[in-house]
Parts: structure tokens; sequence; C-alpha cells
């Protein structure tokens, strides 16, 4: 795992975490600084494989997370000392050097996140017969459905049962990088502040991911600029930001009535079966793993990135349309248990 401090390791029961700061890239290197790192980071993993009884490696979206350096010199290591290795992938390759990473190194197997991650992969050239889709679960005792709306989130932020909840969460930085924009947000604003005056009873509540400390400034742009559109459309006093913990997000999805992301572009959309394990109607977009996730008009609504007047519509109906509601509840729950839950994915 990446940090900015010296490397530490950290040991919680079989589970060892080795903090490499090598592989932090929260700041610019030189390349003569990124060769220098990878070249650390290769020795400490080779002390790790020398050390420990490692039988397999997964590489985190390696070509697409860390310079090409790194990929190339860990796959050498896993050639070196005669262990599998497994290219897990999350994300969608960018560049060429990036998809020729993916396409020539001495991978075992190249894990996918979804089918449309596994396409991109295929269509750049990767070899079919090591591609495999393996979706992640969602921990259905851990995101389950209660009919309890008045539970101690609503209570901390003084929503009233009678009041709906309209909720999306995802990460507001990536990097450096504001992504306002890219996971829908400004839409979604949009479409709530031509909500709000007819509904006076809905509010909008965006959970954000906190950012580590080494990015605290860049978050606090971004927020900035989140709050500004927010008081541009007139909906601060409708429109709660905050920063829940990994623990809290289970009650903040069971508070809400309907999750909405309206992302530009979306690899998986582990949030849509987290919500849909908990109960909530959602709405997503068109693109990448969400329609893998989402079935137009069975258990969900699928719209077009950017358009926020039909959002508008959607979110309307799923609020006050009861047996639309109940249906996609339902076949969110159905969908979850048959595809996506956590006994499911592992087995």
């Amino acid at each position: 795992m990446p940090t900015s401090k010296e490397k530490y390791v950290y040991q919680r029961g079989k589970v060892y975490i080795f903090n490499d700061k090598n592989i932090d890239r929260s700041y610019e290197s030189t390349t003569r600084q990124i060769s220098e790192q990878a070249q650390l980071f290769i020795k400490n993993v080779e002390l790790i494989l020398t050390n420990k009884k490692i039988d397999i490696i997964c590489a985190e979206n390696f070509p697409v997370g860390l310079p090409p350096a790194f990929s190339i010199l860990l796959s050498v290591a896993a050639v070196q000392y005669k262990i599998p290795i497994v290219l897990h992938m999350h994300s969608f390759t960018i560049s060429d050097v990036q998809a020729e990473l993916v396409n020539q190194l001495m991978w075992n197997k190249i894990s996918c996140v979804s089918k449309s991650i596994a396409g991109d992969c295929f269509q750049k050239g990767a070899d079919i017969d090591l591609i495999s889709t393996d979706y992640l679960g969602v921990n259905t005792k851990v995101f389950y459905n209660t009919t309890d709306k008045n539970n101690s989130v609503r209570q901390e932020l003084n929503i009233l049962p009678t009041e709906k909840i309209i909720m999306t969460a995802t990460r507001i930085i990536q990097g450096r990088k504001n992504i306002l924009e890219a996971k829908g947000l400004i839409t979604l604003v949009q479409s709530f502040s031509k909500l709000s005056p007819r509904h006076p009873e809905m509010k909008l509540l965006i959970a954000v991911a906190k950012a580590p400390d080494r990015l605290k400034n860049e978050f606090d742009q971004s927020l900035e600029m989140l709050m500004g559109y927010i008081k541009l459309h007139n909906v601060e006093s409708k429109t709660i930001v905050k920063a829940f913990s990994l623990q809290e997000i289970p009650d903040v999805y069971r508070a809400s009535d309907v999750f909405v992301l309206a992302s530009e572009n979306e690899t998986f959309g582990q949030v849509f079966t987290e919500a849909m394990s908990s109960g909530i109607p959602v709405i997503g977009t068109k693109v990448g793993g969400i329609p893998e996730i989402i079935n137009d008009n069975r258990n969900g609504y699928l719209i077009q990135p950017n358009d926020s007047s039909v959002l508008t519509q959607k979110i309307e109906k799923l609020v006050y349309d009861e047996p639309t509601k109940n249906k996609f509840i339902r076949a969110g729950s159905d969908t979850v248990n048959k595809k996506f839950a956590l006994k499911k994915t592992i087995s």
C-alpha cells in the first residue's frame, strides 16, 4: 500500500500490510526518481517473496495506477521466483503504453471487475484466454434492507422520517484531479434544483469519500467548488454534503429513499449493488459497467449522462410512485442475491 511516510508493516491477524512510500503517487516525480522508486519497490517485494511463503501475486491495476517500470519489474520478479501473477483490472487503459503492459507482460490471468473492462482489454489486444470477469461482491450481512427510516443517520442530520432523501456517494477527487463533472454531481445538483421548489420535503445528501491527508488541499478545493455549484443553484438549504466513514455508509443507504449516480463513465459501480442490497431504488447512466447491474425499468432506471431533465423525472417518479419503487427494490435485491452477493462472487 502507498504511504507518504517511511515504509512500515502493519499486521492484523493473518493479514500483513506493507506500506511503501515508493508507490505513493500523490506528488510529481522526475523520470530518474520514478526509476529509483521502482527499483526500491521491487527490492521490497523480493524481500517479501523471500521471507514469506507466497503462492500467488495479485497486481491491483498496476498498468493504469503506476508508471510502467513497476509493472515490468513485478512481472519479471514473478517469473524469476516462479510465482503465478494475476492482473486485477478495475480501470480502463487510457494510453497505448498502458494497453501494451496489459497485453505483453507475463500475466497468468487478467481478472476484470466488469465485462466492460474485459471487453476494453480484449479490444485493445489482450489474450482472450487470459481474460475473465470477476464481479466485486456485496456483503449482504452488512448491506441489508430495513423499513425503519428513523435511523441514526437521519437523527444526526436532523432529517425527519417524513422527509425524502435523494442520496449519492462518490469521490470528488481522483489523484489530484477534480472529478465533479465526471461523477455526475453537477448534473445531479441541476436536477435537484428543479425538484426542490416543487417538493420542499426533499433533501439531497451527498456522501463524499474522504481523501488522505496528503491530498487535503485538492480535496478542499474540490469541495469548495461543489459547494459553489450548490449555492449557484439555490439549494444550499436543502443539500447536505458530508464525509462518512466506511462503517457508517450502510446506515446512510438505509436512511435514504433513492440512490443516484449520474457518472459520465463508470468501470463497474459497486455503489449500485450496495444500494440495491440495502433496499434502495437506483438511478444510473448507460455507461461502462453500470448496465451490467441495472436493467432499465426492471431493477432501476438508466439514463444518458448529463441529462438533468430526464434525471429530474426519474427521481420524482421513484420517490412518489410506490408500485414502481417497490418493484425496483424487490428486483434489485433479487439481482444482488443471484449475481453480486459475496457468497456468489467468491464461490
